[in-house]
């Protein structure tokens, strides 16, 4: 794939197979700032755009892109939408995720069918496997509404963050590492898990990268204290914990977070108490599966709700 016909001086070369009534033949590359962003696009964030010949070929040079390593998005669109918009779920899913700088030389193949982007391969930049694995993994939960009760797919579900933690604890590149964790939902787990973040934090202490300065905010760790003895980091950490847990509860006690949900989600919440599926519910309120996802991550994190179980047991 690298060193495709008339692309000699492309940094990013890529192929895909797609249904030219429906998409534009153009390919939108944008620079991800942080991992917390991974799904955020508009006119600004995109960086360079390609024409899709008649073969499906596309490429991008090195021009725009910041040195060292970033992670980039990928993406098409429909030919009603704009050029800035994300399809998140579904087989209209419209976007891939890749590591890249102004050095390396990467090929992609997409490989479509019933899904625009079905299987990907990389070619040139050998960490971009390591983003293919971590997507897999993490895409497992995607099918969880199809398998067994409640309770069993929750049991999958922090199995297979528990699986991408150790991917991260494993990880020798530490953006690959952060993209690993980014999946596993630590937001809801470092509280619990706190002396597996300050380990983590230590581990990649010299990493100042935006990427790692973002997930230091997002734990509400002071990145000066990382370097502080390891038994007094972590009774620091456990400190803080505890004074947030009582802070949310004193704050949950004054204010019914409840109120802030939209009809819609009120409605979708309801659905939710009742044990129903993504489907069930797409089927329900007439929209989609990716509508539905949408939906449902907004009340998990208006309401600090985790899984379907801490629906059931949330009190209105």
């Amino acid at each position: 794939m690298v060193g495709l016909p008339g692309y000699s001086q492309s940094l990013i070369q890529g192929t895909i197979r797609y249904d030219t009534t429906r998409w534009k033949p153009v390919a939108s590359l944008s620079l991800v700032p942080d991992f917390s962003r991974m799904y955020e696009v508009s006119n600004e964030s995109i960086i360079q755009e390609a024409e899709i010949g008649p073969d499906g070929n596309f490429a991008f040079t090195g021009e725009n892109m910041p040195p060292g390593d970033h992670l980039y998005r990928i993406h098409f669109s429909r030919k009603e939408d704009p050029r800035a918009s994300l399809i998140i779920g579904g087989p209209d899913e419209n976007h891939l995720f890749l590591l890249a700088n102004p050095g390396s030389e990467i090929g992609i193949r997409i490989r479509g069918g019933r899904r625009l982007i079905g299987s990907i391969s990389f070619e040139g930049y050998p960490v971009n496997q390591s983003v293919k694995d971590i997507n897999q993994i993490a895409g497992f939960l995607d099918t969880l509404d199809y398998y067994g009760p409640a309770v069993n797919r929750d049991f999958v579900r922090e199995a297979v963050y528990e699986r991408l933690r150790r991917y991260a604890d494993t990880c020798s590149n530490p953006l690959i590492s952060l993209y690993a964790l980014y999946h596993s939902r630590f937001e809801s787990d470092f509280e619990k898990n706190p002396g597996y973040y300050t380990k983590y934090l230590r581990k990649w202490r010299k990493q100042d990268s935006e990427y790692f300065r973002t997930f230091r905010a997002q734990l509400r760790m002071d990145t000066e204290q990382n370097n502080i003895v390891p038994l007094v980091s972590a009774l620091l950490f456990i400190l803080m914990s505890i004074a947030v847990y009582y802070y949310r509860r004193r704050k949950k006690s004054e204010i019914n977070p409840f109120r802030s949900l939209t009809v819609q989600e009120r409605k979708i919440f309801a659905l939710l108490k009742e044990g129903k599926s993504n489907k069930e519910i797409s089927e329900s309120c007439s929209i989609s599966l990716s509508t539905v996802k949408t939906h449902v991550n907004s009340i998990y994190s208006k309401l600090n709700l985790s899984s379907r179980t801490d629906v059931m047991d949330f009190g209105e």
